[in-house]
């Protein structure tokens, strides 16, 4: 268990839904796009709902304590559809997160080639996306110094830190404002509802910063959101 808030029982019941789910969707989709196209309304919204459902998969899996490779082949999954569906309309958090776990992995640039070509034809130009997409894909040429959204604007001045002042401002980071300003987010919260609606509190971002800086984040290891072992998975 990497979680320390819900027990197995509770892990493994949402894991079951969930691939449920998955599979009732996945085989509904191949018979749409089989059927209508890509480009119908029925093979999208259902493009739309995996990217959801594996969404919440990747964090019940990882809150469990799943091998990191079963993890990795659901984010292929992931990283797929929401390639296909990406535009300016999806959540900046959300698009953080699959970059951040891209990072984590440690995804081939030709991986995100599809989204890279949706992010230049929506002129998105953010200093995260750029510092993620880059550390990816070194031919990646924007430079913007901005954020579009001042969610995560706090970490700029982590990422142009040196190593141990960057690796104090990661825990201050996660033990002082990560989970305040995700107050807006629909999971806010979700660990006290009677609802079966909690999948495990990650900060993707800070173990793609950590891993990005090379930083000895030993004094991280036990600090709460921190993905620890993620961020050693691929060196």
């Amino acid at each position: 268990m990497r979680d320390r808030i819900k027990d197995e029982h509770y892990f493994n019941l949402l894991i079951q839904k969930e691939k449920e789910s998955i599979k009732m969707f996945e085989d509904a989709v191949k018979k749409t796009t089989l059927e209508k196209g890509e480009s119908d309304r029925g093979t999208r919204n259902g493009y739309n709902i995996l990217i959801n459902s594996y969404e919440k998969e990747i964090n019940l899996l990882y809150s469990l304590g799943e091998d990191l490779a079963i993890i990795e082949e659901v984010y292929k999954k992931l990283l797929f559809y929401y390639s296909k569906m990406w535009n300016r309309k999806y959540g900046y958090i959300e698009l953080i997160k699959v970059l951040s776990l891209a990072v984590l992995f440690k995804v081939d640039k030709s991986d995100i080639f599809e989204l890279e070509k949706k992010i230049i034809s929506e002129r998105f130009d953010d200093y995260l996306v750029n510092f993620w997409i880059k550390k990816i894909d070194s031919t990646w040429e924007r430079k913007e110094e901005t954020f579009e959204f001042k969610v995560y604007d706090c970490l700029k001045q982590i990422l142009e830190k040196d190593r141990e002042m960057a690796c104090e401002e990661l825990k201050e980071y996660l033990l002082e404002n990560w989970y305040e300003i995700h107050r807006e987010c629909a999971w806010y919260d979700s660990h006290k509802s009677n609802q079966k609606v909690y999948y495990g509190y990650w900060s993707f971002e800070a173990g793609a910063i950590a891993k990005i800086l090379n930083l000895d984040d030993s004094s991280l290891k036990d600090v709460p959101y921190y993905p620890y072992d993620l961020v050693h998975y691929k060196k």
